[in-house]
């Protein structure tokens, strides 16, 4: 028992390989495929024998039909010459001392019934197997005796004696007609072949089995060869997905093929680079974020320690919590915009979409901002705001728009005095629209060197600047958020100063009127 366990663990080990499964999936296919070759084969040798087999026998039949003597009622076959007929003349103990070539033979019989004369090695034995073979064929057709048999096939076995007295049985093919002379039947001859149907079975069917084993090993080992060679690239890639860790993705397998293992593999180096870069911008996402909490809770454990060093008088205490106050906004603010990008980096975010006008949401953003544009003594100026159609999700497009005008805001001060807002339509050039809201400012511009960095978060183009001026996030809440919509956010810096934020929305005609609700990833 412990024994056929192993032998079934050994054998399912042995099956698990893929390369093994391949090569006896092929060997199955290529032993279906032979063995319908075969039987497809040994038919159609089986039907063209037994038509040339029944020609023979007709031929014969008729040549020695042909030599019936009326004056003894007997064959005279003695007449029949080789070139005439294939019959050879051969002495035999009872009968006309005459038999067919490859154990051929025949039996006449009277029209009143009873052997009359036979001939080939026919012993009694032999002669009397035809006679119930044309007894129970003439039953089978409803005719009282064998004389109503006539250009009938039929098949049974018969006792050959052989020149040395021995008698075996072989399988024969009978064909039975009827002699007629004078327009009268005087009797019923059935001649018969041994049956070269079996012969040709007995001798092709070995040979295409010894072929077929030959076949089948040789395709084994070649389909082996070849699943091993084609499954090389899988195990390079296996290698490669061993070495991978959860700190390390830089392993790539750079296959060089052009066919699907290679597209395979190829698209494998590129989950790769993607999953790296992800755990690359996580790894810096996070330490951004220590580094932007560790400030403001340093700036309020040194106010903690200090008011609580010795007593303060009220407006030293009121100073101090007043710091403490704007450094929890500001954590307030940054945890917020990490609880932003953190849910739309884990999930999709169900936008509640519906009609708007752009222009009501750059005027409401405008509008909340007005009092800190004032504080930074900077002017919040709203030039053409035209309808501006799209479908979008107000809460999300506000923030954006906030964010932009913000970044401004907070860019200008000190430097520029002056924040406008625009709306417009533009076309594209797929010959559709994008609702478009401009921010543009007069601050001090926007080196060349810092434009591809500016959507990325904690990026800040002045590191001098304190958390009270941002955290880094706004500009890339609202890039997620165009992207989120199908737009973008593009950043243009003016050569002698000053920055224009473009964002684009695809306009409502654009889009699915009927839609109120869709789902957006990055």
């Amino acid at each position: 028992m412990r024994a056929l366990r192993r032998a079934g663990a050994a054998l399912g080990a042995l099956t698990a390989s893929m390369r093994v499964r391949l090569t006896l999936w092929y060997l199955a296919i290529l032993a279906l495929v032979f063995l319908v070759f075969n039987v497809v084969l040994i038919g159609d040798l089986r039907q063209s024998d037994a038509a040339a087999q029944r020609a023979m026998l007709a031929k014969i039949a008729g040549e020695v039909a042909s030599v019936y003597n009326p004056a003894d009622g007997l064959l005279d076959v003695a007449t029949l010459t080789p070139p005439k007929s294939s019959l050879k003349v051969t002495p035999a103990a009872g009968a006309a001392a005459y038999f067919l070539p490859d154990q051929a033979v025949a039996l006449f019989m009277h029209a009143q019934g009873g052997a009359a004369q036979a001939v080939g090695p026919l012993g009694p034995a032999g002669v009397a197997a035809v006679q119930a073979y044309l007894i129970a064929s003439a039953s089978a057709s409803g005719g009282a005796t064998s004389a109503h048999i006539a250009d009938t096939y039929g098949e049974t076995s018969l006792p050959i004696a052989s020149a040395v007295g021995a008698t075996k049985t072989l399988d024969y093919v009978l064909y039975s007609t009827e002699v007629i002379s004078q327009g009268q039947v005087v009797g019923t001859l059935t001649v018969g072949l041994p049956n070269a149907i079996n012969q040709t079975t007995q001798t092709v069917l070995p040979a295409l089995l010894l072929a077929g084993a030959v076949t089948l090993l040789v395709a084994a080992l070649g389909g082996y060869w070849l699943a091993s060679r084609t499954l090389r690239p899988v195990r390079l890639i296996t290698r490669a997905a061993q070495q991978i860790s959860e700190t390390d993705l830089s392993a790539r397998l750079h296959l060089k093929q052009r066919d699907e293992l290679g597209e395979l593999a190829a698209t494998f180096d590129h989950m790769l680079a993607r999953l790296e870069a992800a755990f690359q911008r996580q790894r810096q996402f996070t330490a951004d974020a220590s580094h932007e909490l560790r400030t403001p809770l340093t700036i309020i454990s040194v106010e903690v320690a200090h008011a609580l060093a010795q007593r303060r008088t009220p407006e030293q205490y009121e100073e101090a919590l007043g710091v403490i106050q704007a450094e929890n906004l500001a954590m307030s603010r940054l945890v917020a915009d990490l609880l932003t990008l953190a849910r739309a980096d884990a999930s999709p975010l169900r936008l509640r979409l519906e009609p708007l006008d752009l222009s009501d949401v750059a005027l409401e953003a405008v509008e909340r901002l007005a009092p800190l544009a004032r504080a930074r003594g900077v002017t919040l100026v709203v030039e053409a705001l035209p309808e501006v159609r799209l479908l979008g999700d107000r809460a999300a497009l506000t923030q954006a728009l906030v964010n932009l005008v913000e970044n401004g805001v907070k860019y200008t001060a000190g430097v520029g005095s002056r924040v406008s807002v625009t709306t417009c339509y533009e076309s594209t050039r797929e010959g559709g629209a994008w609702a478009v809201a401009r921010v543009t400012d007069d601050g001090p511009g926007i080196a060349s060197e810092h434009l591809p960095h500016l959507f990325d978060r904690f990026y800040r183009v002045d590191a001098a600047r304190t958390a009270s001026d941002g955290h880094g996030l706004g500009l890339a809440i609202a890039q997620w958020t165009a992207q989120a919509h199908g737009g973008m956010v593009e950043a243009q810096a003016a050569p002698g100063g000053g920055t224009t934020f473009a964002l684009r929305l695809p306009a409502l005609a654009e889009v699915n009127d009927a839609a109120d609700a869709l789902t957006w990833r990055l």
